[in-house]
């Protein structure tokens, strides 16, 4: 008798565990994560080198300048406005970002973002432009690595 009791215990903890894993409230984006870049290939620069990683999460984002740092360099809220995966398997988003602090902006500036991740998510691309105000219009049309805008990370293992 103690032993099903402990079984029905058990199997209503790993149900509940279940269920709080696919709950309304907790999305699962491809792009949640964090994504590291220690090369000068983003061409987004800023004091002198680049944000080399990146931490995405359903409340917003954190950002540091080296892989290792430990107090973030800017963080702030991000909106996924629009989603969808063309031809080739590409994931793509349109997010609104707010900063809410840090020292690259002043907290509450806005930016649009253009996102593309590659097929297998591993592989992330983005553009932004700062904006005043939210507007569709306002967001890049186009992930060009040539751009000042541009920026590349790549999914880490930790």
């Amino acid at each position: 008798m103690k032993a099903r009791l402990v079984l029905l215990g058990a199997m209503v903890v790993l149900l509940s565990l279940m269920l709080w894993d696919c709950a309304p409230g907790k999305p699962k984006e491809e792009i949640y994560g964090t994504w590291t870049n220690d090369t000068s290939t983003n061409t987004y620069v800023i004091m002198g080198g680049h944000i080399q990683k990146e931490v995405i999460t359903p409340d917003g984002f954190k950002q540091f300048l080296k892989i290792a740092d430990t107090d973030r360099l800017q963080e702030g809220t991000a909106q996924i406005e629009s989603k969808w995966i063309d031809s080739d398997g590409n994931i793509w988003y349109k997010r609104r970002i707010t900063v809410t602090a840090g020292s690259l902006a002043d907290a509450g500036t806005k930016c649009q973002q253009l996102d593309r991740l590659s097929k297998s998510a591993t592989v992330w691309e983005s553009v932004f432009s700062i904006v005043g105000n939210w507007h569709p219009e306002s967001y890049p049309t186009t992930i060009d690595p040539k751009t000042a805008n541009y920026r590349i990370y790549y999914r880490s293992q930790k």
